[in-house]
């Protein structure tokens, strides 16, 4: 495989039409109302200390998982799940348990098991597009968790 079917591959290569694609804008509205919904009853923490030190860590977590789980991940599971279901892959939900599991490690069960919507919707943008909306939706949802609730 040369360098450019591996970065189409793991999705890396592709339209730029998420840019037109309302569903795009309305998941990245859906996390800014969970986390305004979720702090009603929960009292948000704010405190993020060195605001470019801050993103730069968000950016680099959401392109490795990116990277990991929707461009190798998916990329290799979409040659052996290939069926879909209401415009999801049987990849995409397999890919999202994964990454939902990983999240045990590290998380809360509820926000372990809350990773699973975002990880399809993350998936829905790159097979439809590229990877890069799962980066940047990805950057945006963690962004907001750790300003908010770490």
């Amino acid at each position: 495989m040369n360098f450019v079917e591996y970065l189409k591959f793991l999705g890396l290569t592709g339209r730029y039409g998420f840019l037109s694609d309302l569903k795009f804008y309305l998941a990245i509205v859906a996390a800014q109302c969970f986390y305004i919904i979720f702090a009603i009853f929960v009292k948000p923490d704010i405190y993020i200390g060195n605001i470019p030190h801050f993103f730069a860590i968000q950016f680099y977590i959401a392109l490795s998982e990116e990277l990991l789980f929707r461009g190798a991940l998916l990329g290799i599971l979409r040659t052996h799940f290939p069926s879909h279901y209401f415009g999801i892959s049987a990849a995409n939900v397999l890919a999202a348990v994964i990454f939902s599991g990983f999240h045990f490690f590290s998380h809360a069960p509820l926000w372990a098991l809350g990773t699973f919507f975002p990880a399809l919707i993350f998936g829905y943008f790159r097979e439809k597009y590229s990877l890069w909306p799962a980066i940047f939706l990805h950057f945006l949802y963690n962004s907001e968790y750790f300003m908010f609730f770490s």
